[in-house]
């Protein structure tokens, strides 16, 4: 199947998923989350397909939501329908019977760090850049950043991380144990297909009962994921949002109200 945003190749048993909207830095747009959704599908059924990377370029994995939709959305009902949308979507690579590897390069910002922590195993580049930028423009990580990261990390690094949205090095991410490696930027995807044709030798019966067991021990996410979904709803229908995505739309440094 032809995709408009991603780009697919099977090679011995390992589905490679590439993220392709090279023009708006891989941004995830409601074309990309349903193409994502169409493609996990056929993974499920492929009895071919026995692991799963995801990539992106050499300089962006992926900047995350596409923010020119992002800025259209203007109240709660809206704002926790979108929230919901993208945990959905990232919520399919952690419900896959197979195992997932994110390949990181560059930048995974926003919507991009969520999309590599629903990964299963996360093989980065040293100088990757990641994390969560949405304090900046008046929002919160709404597809399982801000529910996720505290259960991944020290919960005060978490913090820091989600409040301040500075960014973080793929070597400072092993270092916190958030990804399984950092290695130098050209031996990502080297890397991510060692570690998955490794996968793709065991048991798919067992790795998608170790996926299982592992993924209940995340103190009742879907409560959490509710709360975070409610949370991003009622900021969206805020001012501070508006004025948010609009900057960064206009290339400007946003002015904060707290209304």
């Amino acid at each position: 199947m032809a995709y408009e945003t991603i780009e697919t190749v099977i090679k011995e048993g390992i589905l490679l998923i590439t993220l392709n909207r090279p023009s708006k830095m891989n941004s995830l747009n409601r074309v990309a989350l349903d193409e994502i959704h169409k493609v996990l599908d056929e993974a499920e059924r492929s009895e071919e397909i026995k692991c799963v990377i995801v990539s992106g370029s050499e300089k962006v994995f992926c900047v995350g939501a596409d923010i020119s939709e992002v800025n259209k959305v203007n109240s709660s009902f809206a704002g926790y329908a979108n929230s919901r949308r993208f945990q959905e979507c990232f919520g399919r690579f952690e419900k896959l019977s197979k195992p997932v590897v994110a390949a990181v390069r560059g930048y995974a910002l926003g919507g991009g760090c969520e999309l590599m922590i629903a990964c299963d195993f996360r093989i980065v580049a040293e100088d990757a850049k990641m994390g969560f930028s949405e304090v900046n423009i008046g929002a919160i990580p709404g597809g399982g950043g801000t529910a996720k990261l505290p259960l991944l990390i020290n919960p005060l690094k978490a913090k820091e991380i989600l409040c301040l949205g500075n960014l973080i090095s793929g070597k400072d991410a092993a270092e916190l144990g958030l990804v399984n490696k950092a290695v130098p930027a050209e031996q990502v995807l080297e890397e991510a297909y060692n570690l998955a044709e490794q996968l793709a030798q065991k048991s798919p019966l067992v790795l998608k009962t170790i996926k299982q067991i592992t993924n209940l021990a995340t103190n009742d996410m879907e409560s959490l994921l509710q709360h975070e979904a409610q949370g991003f709803g009622l900021i969206a229908a805020s001012e501070d949002f508006k004025e948010g995505t609009a900057a960064f739309l206009e290339k400007r440094k946003p002015v904060f109200r707290g209304k």
